[in-house]
Parts: structure tokens; C-alpha cells; sequence
């Protein structure tokens, strides 16, 4: 069981958010009085999105599919939620629930949107690639939603964030070995910034582009101090506190979101007293196969 908790840059907890459940991800509004989160089942293979009132604690639901449904995306005015449905197709839909939902494409297997540029023209999400691994796409928010792409290599790019003035795309990359955060120019030109140090995944960008916040490959939520504009530059990243992971089918996605001034962060954590699922490790299974 997993709770939305506040912390504090020393990772103290500093309340709850609404009541603990089988939570997966989460996405805070950007008025900061929302929180939209998949909440599945022991599997792992279905999954609805609700959507948290944070003062109140109370939640809604938002989706109503069968299957899998999550990724939620808020759009820079928190009126709509774009979030993937059926593994395979890309949504979007009022949060209001005066509207139904729109299909806006569909793409490739593990299609997951992980931002909204701030102007609100572009989508940014990842698709699998078979043996080029995952790329990042953008999806325009006008016309005829066209895919464009982003990034295509022979490794794993994903957890694509745009940077506030849209400028910038922070993102993960497995091209050294593990996962690492690196900077790129939009559109890309293949110029890039390696920003962690000791492996890297779900960069966030500080309101005011004066961090970029990640996870890094011990679990840690690292703080980098950065300088974006006409150029790009990263200043040594310091651990802030321990990062608890996802497993299971919703792995990989986004466990904490920074609020706008990048003091306090809002994390899925283990409800107090409970300990993280076991791992459970079978040797010699061929063996039982021949019995």
C-alpha cells in the first residue's frame, strides 16, 4: 500500500494526501490542487485515474475503461488530462467531466505521454521502437495531431520533460550503460548535456528553471542546480533524500513531482509501519520443469 505524502527537501514528511491505496504515479496540477494518480489493482494490469482534491482529500474517478489506463498529462491551464489507454492510443479529456474523452492518436505498443509544453502546442511521449528500444515523439495539440519525432536512437530514451520556456528537453537515456539525465535543444540537434552523475530517470524541471530534479540509480531525489536560455548549463547534483521505486507493470513511472518552488515535493511513499513488496528470487526453475 502506498500513500501521496509531502516532504520536504530533507525528505521529512510533512502530511499525507487523501487515503493510501495500490498507487502507481503521480502528476500534480499546476495550481497545485490536484493530483491526478493511477490506482490499479494487486496485478498491476488494470488501472483507473483519479483525480485527488488536495485540500480536501477527496478523490474522483476519472477514467472508467477496462485494462489499463494512466500516464495522466495536465494541460498548462489544468482544465484537460491527456493519459494512455489500451497500451496503444493517446487520450485527452476535460477534467470538469463536462466533455467525453477524445482520441487523439494511436501509436506503437507503450505509448506513455510524460508532458505538456508550457504554451500548450505539443505533447511529448514515449513509444517502444522493438530494437531501437523506447523514442520520444511530439504530438501537436493543433490540427490533425500528426506525430513528429523527437529523438530516435538504437537505446531507450523516455521520462521527457520540456523545459518551462520550452526551449529545452530533459529526458533518460540508456546510451552509456544505466539510465542517465541529459539536456537537448528543441527541436533536437544533437547537442546534449549529461546532467546526473551516478545514473539518472524522471527529471523534473524547477518552476523557474533553476533546477532539474531526478531520480538516480541508488533511489536518491537529486537536486541539480541549472542555467537554461540561449545556452544550457548543469552545476553538481546533491542528494536530497531516498526515493521509494514502482514495481510491477506501472514501473517507470514518474514517483514524485516538485511543487513550483521546488521546496517541498509531493511522493508516492510506504504507508508508515508497512514495508515495500518482497522480491522473491527462484533458482534452478528449469529444474521443476522436468519433474
Amino acid at each position: 500500500m502506498r500513500e501521496l505524502a509531502w516532504m520536504d527537501r530533507k525528505g521529512k514528511r510533512l502530511g499525507p494526501v487523501g487515503q493510501p491505496g495500490l498507487i502507481a504515479y503521480t502528476a500534480l496540477a499546476p495550481d497545485e490542487k490536484s493530483v491526478a494518480f493511477a490506482l490499479g489493482n494487486q496485478g498491476g494490469d488494470v488501472a483507473d485515474i483519479w483525480l485527488l482534491d488536495v485540500a480536501r482529500g477527496v478523490p474522483s474517478r476519472f477514467t472508467f475503461r477496462t485494462g489499463l489506463s494512466a500516464d495522466g498529462v495536465w494541460s498548462p491551464d489544468g482544465t484537460r488530462l491527456v493519459f494512455q489507454a489500451e497500451n496503444t492510443a493517446l487520450y485527452v479529456k476535460p477534467v470538469s467531466g463536462a466533455g467525453n474523452e477524445e482520441l487523439l492518436t494511436r501509436t506503437g505498443i507503450n505509448a506513455r505521454p510524460s508532458d505538456w509544453s508550457r504554451d500548450g502546442k505539443f505533447i511529448v511521449y514515449t513509444q517502444f521502437a522493438g530494437n531501437r528500444g523506447s523514442d520520444l515523439w511530439l504530438l501537436p495539440m493543433e490540427g490533425e495531431h500528426k506525430p513528429i519525432p523527437y529523438l530516435q536512437t538504437p537505446f531507450n530514451e523516455t521520462s521527457a520533460q520540456f523545459s518551462p520556456d520550452g526551449k529545452w528537453m530533459a529526458y533518460a537515456s540508456n546510451e552509456s550503460g544505466p539510465p542517465q539525465v541529459y539536456v537537448q535543444p528543441i527541436p533536437a540537434t544533437g547537442a546534449k548535456w549529461q546532467v546526473s552523475a551516478a545514473g539518472g530517470d524522471q527529471p523534473r524541471w524547477r518552476r523557474d528553471s533553476k533546477e532539474l530534479f531526478y531520480v538516480s540509480g541508488d533511489q536518491k531525489l537529486m537536486a541539480a542546480p541549472v542555467k537554461s536560455g540561449a545556452t544550457f548549463e548543469a552545476g553538481s547534483p546533491q542528494a536530497l533524500f531516498d526515493i521509494q521505486p514502482i514495481y510491477g507493470p506501472l514501473a517507470g513511472r514518474f514517483a514524485y513531482q516538485p511543487a513550483a518552488d521546488g521546496q517541498r515535493f509531493l511522493v508516492l511513499a510506504n504507508v508508515a509501519g508497512t514495508a515495500a513488496p518482497p522480491i522473491t528470487v527462484v533458482l534452478h526453475w528449469q529444474a521443476g520443469l522436468k519433474k
